[in-house]
């Protein structure tokens, strides 16, 4: 049997906003990168018996063959692929193909998904993927499969050989997942309605395993945001996690995401240097240090600003990713977005909308306040304003994010700000 597994195009943040095109932003900046699709497919393919065969198109960076022989056709999607995804399965459909879709839109909208698709996995795919084989080739397929994964470390490693013919990502970090789940429900946070609101962690020497499947080199990105959490059962975790790091003859190029609500203390900085860790992805918006120093808040300012210095002098670069058009904004949020980047001295940054996907907390309460604009999930990629905002016009805040986007590129330079991305 022939697997097609199918990653729809999407449109990126330049893509959706002619605006900054226009205004002269290089297209490989950082709101217009390619980089492999996220874990579910290649953990697929390794879940796959021997005894079949598998293809992947990423309609991102190439065109999907509808005329290929594959029996099953699986399409792993997010939100913003959603349109192209429902598309693409009336297309195999007509040929007569059975078409079944995963990922965290069709797990969060069930019922959506199944008019387009003969089967939905909803949720982790790993306990239910041989069963749905099974029951494909039985002609027994159901319509939902569901099932958690109790033990992280039944997984197997991800095949990334299914990359190996793609040679048109801007980058080609190994993505790491080292947890799933989360104890907290963050407004604008998928993760507890997609893997539960219980952490579930890998174990560490799994983890080291997987980096010792091949030769270590080049970038590696720790994809859990929740690993940076103030929580105890993460910080005994993840101290455990970079200690083994930091025993490794070879150390990856460790890429992590946090918040300003970071320990800057000199042991833990020191670990996470040790460890390899040569990037912080500073995510802002919703955690309570950076609302308060988005509003304006001098001490919260002061508290961001050492945070950043103090990891740059420890050599980890911070990478910010500010959001805009939060309840707790006002218009003032623009200029103190571009006044606090100037002042850490940032090189690379990026901006985004805050976007009420599905079954977010964001998402209940604006629909019970009719705040939602539309249902068009190309739109919701975090480019686009799908709600009401409270303290400002739709149009106001569109044009707080192009000026944010456009008044930090014209004082850095592309080059400059992807210095730490390398192909």
């Amino acid at each position: 049997m022939k697997i097609a597994f199918i990653y729809p195009r999407f449109e990126k943040l330049i893509e959706s906003r002619i605006e900054l095109k226009e205004s002269g932003i290089s297209k490989k900046n950082l709101g217009d990168f390619s980089m492999p699709p996220a874990l579910g497919i290649p953990i697929m393919v390794a879940l796959t018996g021997s005894e079949h065969t598998t293809v992947l198109y990423d309609e991102n960076i190439e065109p999907i063959n509808y005329d290929d022989d594959a029996d099953l056709i699986a399409v792993s999607f997010f939100t913003p692929q959603a349109e192209y995804a429902y598309k693409v399965a009336q297309r195999f459909r007509e040929k007569g193909k059975t078409v079944i879709a995963g990922g965290m839109h069709p797990s969060l909208m069930v019922d959506e998904a199944l008019q387009y698709f003969d089967a939905v996995c909803i949720g982790e795919v790993e306990a239910v993927w041989n069963q749905i084989l099974t029951d494909f080739q039985n002609n027994n397929l159901q319509k939902t499969y569901q099932q958690l994964v109790e033990n992280l470390d039944t997984i197997p490693f991800p095949d990334r050989a299914v990359f190996r013919s793609k040679d048109k990502y801007d980058w080609t970090a190994k993505l790491i997942q080292v947890m799933r789940g989360c104890a907290y429900f963050c407004e604008n946070c998928i993760i507890p309605s997609e893997f539960g609101k219980n952490f579930r962690f890998r174990s560490v020497g799994k983890v080291i395993d997987e980096l010792n499947l091949y030769p270590i080199s080049g970038d590696y990105y720790l994809i859990d945001d929740t690993l940076s959490l103030p929580d105890e059962q993460c910080e005994a975790y993840r101290n455990e996690l970079f200690n083994a790091f930091a025993q490794l003859e070879t150390k990856p190029r460790l890429f992590i995401s946090g918040s300003l609500n970071m320990s800057c203390k000199p042991e833990f900085l020191t670990m996470l240097k040790n460890a390899g860790v040569v990037n912080l992805y500073l995510v802002t918006g919703a955690d309570p240090y950076s609302i308060r120093a988005l509003q304006g808040d001098k001490k919260f300012i002061d508290m961001g600003l050492n945070m950043i210095e103090t990891y740059r002098n420890a050599g980890i670069e911070v990478y910010i990713s500010v959001g805009l058009g939060f309840d707790h904004q006002k218009l003032s949020v623009f200029d103190n977005a571009l006044d606090f980047i100037q002042k850490a001295k940032l090189s690379t940054a990026e901006f985004y909308i805050l976007t009420p996907f599905p079954q977010t907390r964001v998402w209940h309460k604006f629909r019970s306040e009719n705040r939602i604009l539309h249902y068009n999930w190309s739109k919701y990629n975090t480019a686009n304003v799908v709600f009401k905002p409270k303290h400002m016009t739709e149009q106001q805040l569109l044009d707080g994010y192009l000026k944010c986007w456009n008044e930090f590129y014209t004082s850095i330079s592309i080059s400059e700000s992807l210095k730490n991305f390398k192909k």
